[in-house]
């Protein structure tokens, strides 16, 4: 290779110039056609993990240490041309600190290395390892034996009549309350932040509450803590949204507390007032009134059956036989065509030969693939396919290779299902249109005259950091996990003869948090209050909460290529895609029928 090093490093044309040349080699489009302020992710399907790969290109073409991960980590967030060139003639400059970059998120579909290898330049191949079980346990916390800082200052955000209660306690420690009354955004600073209108909240409070809660978090406070009762109403994800916060803001205690259903006003302030004074970092915190417990995830097995069960070649078939599925039974599969669900589909039917049922976004496919594009095996040959058409637009020249690529996923599941044995129809619904949703299961029953098992895996990504994040965007991707699985339980809720198990696709991010998916990780921690009120004694709902998963020759993964080599950098294992689907058999062949959330990982995070 040549040395494409510029020769005047700071002159803002000539850095733009640098950033068009070097986007144009990742995406394949002509430099004329990537206008600076073009959207990278939106316009192009330049995720993070391109960016940050053009980060490291730029790096070297402008003479950035390849080291300096804050200015690395800084350009691979920017989302224009301009952006990353406004970010780069500050740093070749020093017209900014770098210090005051914000950090990329680090999401599991996000993260990545500035290279395509390890820290070092060399090459890695990431661990792939069947995942190991988990379950949530509570552990006793110690008490609390310090005081709230003399004079300290507690903004206190809603409760209605809650809130004079709270503020005399807090009064009583030594602290200085103000109450801000609900509906209104805090514009003052404070050492502390309370927020009560999550306790007794109607609806779930996301995303409706999420500007107070950046609002709260705007003013650097050096605690964030809210209260939440457990009980029967609505699924509120704040466990999963707390425990992002924590990750995203490492120097904030930001804590959930959990008070029982009956919990008083006095109960609930002298548990809040204790939070206050509490030194530990937990984002999620269960009181009675008399101790404090934390969640722990502990590795639980299956027990000795599940470890000896397997069928020939492990194969599935005695936990397929186990869990309840012939060749007569019926899986609803939603968001089932594409991706890890595709899997799971794959290996029911390798196991038992049910029938299987599909449901998803993509339109259901033309038997054979338009001539002009079957012979373009991937992205780049499909961009280039459609602009030798003329289209001269990126952002529709990606709109029609994601269908393609979708409806190819879509038809080789399909065929690969008929290919085993299963009797298999994919019907194209949004999983919003309740009424789509209904008509649909509806359909399915009338058809087989029963429905053995349903599993809920559709789901979209909109990862961006909290303070950046928007209400909308917060509801599109809470509502299509909270929302769709609820359609789609309600809907069986009504059959003659419904369904055994109801399967809900979570993620880590909901166990662990995640920076960047505070929407993500509240969804899918929502599906575990779902899944837990929908069981019966003659039915199950379990929520498995997934770790990543590695790329797979068909029906991929839940990480690209690139993304594997950034695990791999990092030391983050992958679930192996043929055990992570013999995992979920076990699981509903002789897990514990009380349990309804379990995590499924290779690596510890």
């Amino acid at each position: 290779m040549g040395d494409h090093r510029l020769q005047s490093p700071t002159d803002p044309d000539a850095v733009l110039d640098a950033v068009l040349s070097v986007v144009a080699d990742r995406t394949g489009y002509p430099v004329e056609m990537i206008e600076p302020e073009l959207d990278l992710e939106a316009d192009l399907s330049v995720d993070s993990i391109k960016r940050a790969e053009i980060a490291g290109e730029l790096a070297v073409r402008l003479g950035l240490p390849l080291d300096a991960s804050g200015e690395l980590d800084g350009l691979s967030t920017a989302r224009t041309a301009a952006g990353i060139t406004g970010l780069l003639v500050e740093r070749l400059t020093g017209t900014s600190d770098t210090g005051d970059t914000p950090p990329e998120a680090e999401t599991a579909a996000e993260t990545a290395a500035a290279d395509d290898g390890t820290p070092d330049g060399s090459t890695a191949e990431a661990e792939i390892l069947a995942p190991q079980r988990l379950e949530f346990t509570e552990e006793p916390l110690a008490d609390v034996t310090g005081t709230i800082a003399a004079g300290s200052a507690v903004l206190v955000l809603g409760g209605g009549e809650l809130a004079p209660v709270l503020a005399d306690r807090l009064r009583a420690a030594g602290a200085s309350p103000t109450l801000v009354p609900a509906g209104e955004l805090p514009t003052a600073t404070a050492d502390a932040v309370v927020l009560l209108d999550t306790l007794d909240a109607q609806q779930p409070p996301l995303p409706e509450a999420l500007p107070l809660f950046q609002a709260a978090l705007a003013g650097a406070p050096g605690t964030v803590v809210a209260v939440e009762r457990r009980t029967e109403g609505a699924a509120s994800g704040l466990r999963g949204f707390f425990r992002s916060v924590a990750r995203e803001y490492p120097d904030l205690k930001a804590t959930l507390v959990e008070v029982a259903a009956d919990a008083t006003a006095d109960a609930v302030s002298d548990a809040l007032v204790t939070e206050l004074a509490a030194t530990e970092r937990e984002p999620v915190v269960l009181t009675d009134g008399g101790t404090r417990r934390a969640l722990r995830l502990t590795p639980t097995d299956l027990g000795a059956l599940a470890a000896t069960g397997a069928g020939p070649a492990g194969e599935g078939q005695s936990e397929a036989e186990a869990a309840g599925l012939d060749r007569e039974s019926v899986v609803l599969l939603v968001g089932g065509a594409r991706g890890i669900t595709a899997r799971f589909a794959r290996t029911i039917a390798s196991a038992s030969r049910c029938r299987v049922e599909l449901m998803g976004r993509t339109p259901v496919p033309a038997p054979s693939e338009d001539p002009a594009t079957a012979g373009a095996t991937d992205r780049a040959g499909l961009r280039s396919a459609f602009l030798a058409t003329g289209l001269t637009s990126p952002a529709e020249v990606e709109r029609l290779v994601g269908a393609v690529l979708a409806e190819r996923e879509v038809r080789a599941t399909v065929d690969a299902l008929r290919t085993l044995g299963s009797e298999v129809r994919y019907h194209c619904v949004d999983v919003l249109d309740t009424e789509a949703v209904r008509a649909t299961v509806k359909d399915i029953y009338a058809e087989h005259g029963r429905l053995d098992g349903v599993v809920y895996a559709a789901g979209v990504i909109e990862d961006k950091l909290l303070a950046e994040k928007t209400t909308e965007s917060f509801g599109r991707v809470f509502s299509t996990k909270v929302d769709g699985a609820r359609a789609v339980l309600d809907a069986v809720d009504v059959l003659p003869r419904g369904p055994r198990f109801a399967v809900l696709f979570g993620s880590i991010a909901a166990a662990l948090g995640n920076r960047g998916q505070c929407d993500y990780a509240a969804a899918n921690d929502a599906l575990e209050e779902l899944g837990r009120r929908w069981s019966t004694d003659e039915r199950r709902g379990l929520t498995v909460h997934w770790g990543p998963w590695a790329a797979a020759e068909t029906n991929g993964g839940m990480v690209t290529p690139a993304l594997m080599r950034s695990y791999a950098a990092r030391g983050i294992k992958l679930i192996d895609p043929d055990e992570g689907p013999l995992s979920l058999l076990r699981e509903l062949a002789w897990g514990a029928p009380e349990v309804h959330a379990a995590v499924y990982t290779a690596s510890g995070w």
